[in-house]
């Protein structure tokens, strides 16, 4: 068991350590005996429960390197037993229409992020109407700075466009690369520019 593995697990849900590795070994024998087996990149094994839960695992399968869910709210033992959700259900309804609009790219953007770049770059508010035409912008000025991932393929990189915008990336292995974060180098962006113009 990775300690990103059981990090990523205390972050989302909770708890102490070895909460979660206990958590975790026993969605491991879940998912051995009932999930969706996978090789992904560089021989990964990604195990999936259709629950919406799933584990990365080493080439030789003797390593949990990741854990990941679609429930914060939940774990997967509380999924199982019919624990409802707190989440509200609009919610969960909008982060379906935003990740169906990066279903095909290889990279994926929060929706946070979405919001950030179409307010401060394209000048607009991030819609279900203007929705495809952010992440395409998004993607296309993202990939003039995306950096080489980490040896490991997990880790986080950061990357400095030409107008002074700061993409953040974060890595998983056997997953796409993210933009979790945008920022604005000092003198840049709009509000630097509006200052610019107030003097």
């Amino acid at each position: 068991m990775t300690r990103s593995a059981i990090e990523r697990y205390c972050a989302t849900h909770g708890g102490d350590r070895a909460t979660a590795e206990a958590e975790i070994r026993s969605l491991l024998e879940n998912l051995i005996a009932t999930g969706t087996h996978q090789r992904v990149e560089g021989g990964v094994w990604r195990l999936l429960a259709r629950e919406g839960f799933s584990l990365l695992l080493s080439p030789d399968a003797a390593r949990v390197l990741g854990y990941g869910t679609a429930h914060r709210d939940r774990t997967y033992g509380q999924v199982k037993a019919g624990v409802p959700s707190r989440s509200r259900s609009r919610r969960r309804t909008d982060k379906g229409w935003v990740l169906a609009l990066q279903d095909d790219l290889p990279v994926r953007f929060t929706t946070l992020v979405l919001r950030r770049f179409a307010r401060d770059v394209l000048g607009t508010e991030f819609t279900r109407s203007t929705g495809k035409k952010v992440v395409e912008a998004a993607y296309s000025r993202s990939t003039h700075v995306q950096p080489d991932p980490p040896s490991n393929h997990a880790g986080r990189r950061r990357a400095t466009d030409e107008a002074g915008l700061r993409w953040h990336f974060a890595y998983e292995p056997g997953e796409r690369p993210a933009v979790i974060h945008l920022s604005w180098e000092p003198g840049c962006g709009p509000q630097d520019a509006a200052q610019e113009g107030g003097s």
